[in-house]
């Protein structure tokens, strides 16, 4: 089951037909209440970098370890990608922390 939000597909779908024109939008939406996700373009045009912000009280190592319907979310972000060529990361690491807001990583593989 997809629990990405249909405006969060649409920007994905902006990103990957953005990169493949050489101009790929950043990526600024929310999945549920306390998950955004945040892309932004490549600098060298090889490699994004994916940011997911989740607020929660733990912050383990990493983003698929907050459980399996969190996961969910990340899982359909990346296989959306992965539509595109763009090859995400085998894990999002926890980064650091911003006004509460956990942050996890990953570098994208652009093709």
């Amino acid at each position: 089951m997809n629990h990405v939000p249909d405006d969060a597909l649409a920007a994905l779908d902006a990103f990957g037909e953005g990169h493949l024109r050489g101009d790929p939008p950043p990526v600024r939406v929310r999945l549920r209440s306390d998950l955004r996700l945040r892309i932004a373009p490549p600098d060298d045009g090889r490699t994004a970098r994916c940011r997911f912000e989740t607020e929660h009280a733990r912050t383990p190592p990493t983003l698929r370890d907050r459980g399996s319907f969190l996961a969910t979310y990340v899982d359909g972000v990346d296989e959306r990608l992965r539509e595109w060529g763009i090859e995400p990361p085998d894990a999002y690491e926890y980064a650091d922390t911003v006004d509460g807001w956990h942050r996890y990583v990953g570098a994208l593989r652009l093709p």
